[in-house]
C-alpha cells in the first residue's frame, strides 16, 4: 500500500523527545527514545552504580516507596547484600529506604522493517504496547496492505526513510509501571551509557535513527 505522508505529522517526529539509543529490548533490536533522569543519573555516577539488571530485585524494590523509610524486617534482611545506593538499611534491623529510582523514561520505540518484513516489524513493535509509543521504519516503496492494517489495529505508527510519518502512532492507553517496565528502562540506560551518551548532542528523526550504531545489551 502506498501511504500518503500524514498531513499533520506528530511534532515529536521532527524533534523527538529525548535521545535515540540502539538497544535490544524484548528480544528485538530497536531504537528507543529516552529522557534521562538527570538527578538519578548523577546520583548513580557518584555512587559508582550503573544499570541494575536484576529483574527480581527491581520487582521487589517496586514494593517500596522511593525515599520514604518503611519498617519491614523481611525486606531489610533480603536486601543485606545491596549497596547503600540501592537501599538504605536502618540500624534497627527493620527500617529500610529505597534509594534506587528509574534512570530514564522511554517515550518512543522504533523497529526497523527490512523489505518484505514489514508485518513482522509491526508485530515486534507491538510487543511494547503499554510501555511506549511504537513505530516501524520502512524502506522506500510500497508498504504491504497486511502490514498497514496490522499497524492500524495495533496503534503502531509507520515512518518512511526521509518521508516523515506515513501513519501516526497512537499514544499508549495506559502505561505499565512494574518491575518489568523498570527492567526495560535499565536496559535502555545501559545502552545510553555505552552509546547514547556519545550521541546525545544529535537527536535524529525515527526514520534516520534506526541506521545508527548498535548499543550493547541483551534483551
Amino acid at each position: 500500500m502506498q501511504l500518503p505522508v500524514v498531513a499533520s505529522s506528530p511534532a515529536h517526529l521532527a524533534s523527538p523527545p529525548g535521545v535515540p539509543v540502539r538497544v535490544m529490548l524484548l528480544g528485538v533490536r530497536v531504537t528507543a527514545y529516552v529522557i534521562l533522569n538527570d538527578v538519578e543519573h548523577r546520583r548513580r555516577e557518584t555512587a559508582g552504580v550503573g544499570a541494575v539488571l536484576n529483574p527480581a530485585l527491581l520487582d521487589r524494590l517496586m514494593d517500596l516507596p522511593a525515599g520514604i523509610p518503611v519498617t519491614d524486617p523481611v525486606v531489610w534482611a533480603e536486601m543485606a547484600d545491596q549497596p547503600g545506593a540501592v537501599v538504605e538499611r536502618g540500624e534497627d534491623s527493620a527500617r529500610i529506604t529505597r534509594r534506587l529510582e528509574s534512570p530514564l523514561m522511554i517515550t518512543d520505540v522504533v523497529a526497523d522493517a527490512a523489505r518484505g518484513r514489514e508485518l513482522r516489524a509491526v508485530q515486534d513493535a507491538s510487543l511494547f504496547a503499554g510501555f511506549a509509543r511504537r513505530w516501524v521504519a520502512v524502506m522506500p516503496g510500497r508498504v504491504p496492505d497486511a502490514a498497514v492494517l496490522e499497524a492500524k489495529l495495533c496503534g503502531v505508527g509507520i515512518v518512511g526513510q526521509g518521508r516523515g510519518a506515513l501513519l501516526a502512532a497512537e499514544k499508549p492507553a495506559g502505561l505499565t509501571r512494574d518491575g518489568w517496565s523498570w527492567l526495560l528502562e535499565e536496559k535502555a540506560y545501559r545502552g545510553w551509557l555505552t552509546w547514547g551518551r556519545a550521541g546525545s548532542r544529535e537527536q535524529e528523526s525515527p526514520a534516520r535513527a534506526t541506521g545508527g550504531a548498535s548499543g550493547a545489551g541483551a534483551g
